[in-house]
């Protein structure tokens, strides 16, 4: 069987900023620059008063208000910015102050941003914004921040990432529900179909999974490849997030676009604990891939004996033909697997004679 292909990678947002300095024929911008970046508020006052150009650029097009920014120098932001610095200036790769300030987690120089005006959604070339950043740097004092600032929280970056999905899928619950009560779309979709919920399953992140089903979230929807949060958190091993998704109603049987099921993905996995959460629940033991093949043929070929013996109890069918002809039997004795061998013959179903039809001799 095809694995299905591994799913949303979390988007990581290039807040590089070039740091070095070159030289100039103005030496009061390259000093500006370098006294910002360094967070000497003396040495920016002085340049200040000696009217330096507060909006110099450096290599990479930061300014210095973005160089103070980025390393957190809360009182040097409030002297250029007293100066009329430029709040929205972009660096090469588009990000802003309050970009890369929320990145890196710098709470008090993204208030003074703030206050100043800057550009809450404001988007760096990637789609990034403030939130998007601080959501992936895990910095939940700016993202309250920010969402107190009524920012976009359904912006999407690259791939059709959201604010929400990256946060479900890191585990974030507490940036979860500040997100969730800024308004955030839970059913939003990723370029490829994949929601919050599916990406919370995926990484197992049980918690996050059931504030996201408290929230509405749709428990049966399918990425474009047919996979559910049942199936993704069964391929990856997650029983506990299993167990949630089956209570809020997970359709246990769903195929992905080869026929996949929990089951199938489980059992070939070996993840004893999710089969027998998926069986309890009453799973179909005997379902078929596209090929033919069965949960029981998947764990036979893997040597999962555990997972054989719970199919079994479960009155999975020894003798099903896969499209090619195997069974279960043939596939473990090409192993040589003498454990599943002696399982499996032990359930095989033998035809007894015929029945003597009635008049004819016994």
């Amino acid at each position: 069987m095809t694995p299905l292909r591994k799913h949303i990678r979390a988007v990581v947002l290039v807040i590089a900023i070039c740091l070095s300095i070159s030289t100039r024929a103005n030496a009061t911008e390259d000093a500006i620059l370098d006294a910002s970046q360094a967070g000497d508020l003396a040495r920016v006052e002085a340049l200040i008063g000696a009217n330096a150009n507060v909006n110099a650029r450096a290599v990479g097009s930061s300014t210095a208000l973005i160089l103070a920014a980025q390393n957190g120098h809360v009182e040097v932001v409030r002297a250029l910015i007293a100066a009329n610095a430029d709040v929205n200036a972009r660096a090469s790769n588009g990000v802003t102050a309050l970009i890369v300030a929320a990145g890196f987690g710098h709470a008090e120089v993204v208030r003074a941003l703030l206050s100043a005006k800057a550009e809450v959604n404001a988007k760096a070339e990637n789609g990034g914004t403030a939130l998007l950043a601080a959501v992936m740097q895990g910095q939940i004092a700016v993202v309250r921040a920010l969402c107190d600032a009524r920012a976009d929280v359904n912006s999407k970056a690259a791939y059709g990432t959201t604010a929400l999905m990256t946060a479900s899928a890191q585990g974030h619950l507490d940036m979860l529900q500040a997100l969730l009560a800024a308004m955030a779309e839970v059913n939003a979709k990723h370029d490829d179909g994949a929601m919050a919920l599916m990406l919370a399953s995926q990484n197992g992140h049980v918690y996050v999974a059931q504030a996201l089903l408290a929230a509405t979230a749709e428990v049966n929807a399918k990425r474009d490849d047919g996979a559910t949060a049942l199936i993704l958190a069964s391929l990856n091993g997650h029983a506990d997030v299993v167990r949630a998704l089956l209570a809020a109603k997970a359709e246990m049987n769903a195929e992905a676009d080869n026929g996949a099921t929990a089951l199938m993905l489980a059992s070939q996995h070996g993840d004893a604990d999710v089969v027998q959460a998926l069986l309890e629940a009453k799973a179909e033991v005997n379902a078929k891939l596209d090929s033919g093949t069965t949960a029981l043929m998947l764990a036979s070929q893997n040597g999962h004996s555990d997972v054989v013996q719970a199919l079994l109890a479960a009155k999975a069918d020894v003798g099903v033909l896969a499209n090619d002809g195997g069974t279960a039997l043939s596939i473990a004795t090409g192993r040589g697997d003498s454990e599943i061998m002696r399982l499996l013959k032990e359930n095989r179903t033998i035809p007894g004679p015929p029945r003597a039809s009635r008049g004819e001799p016994r």
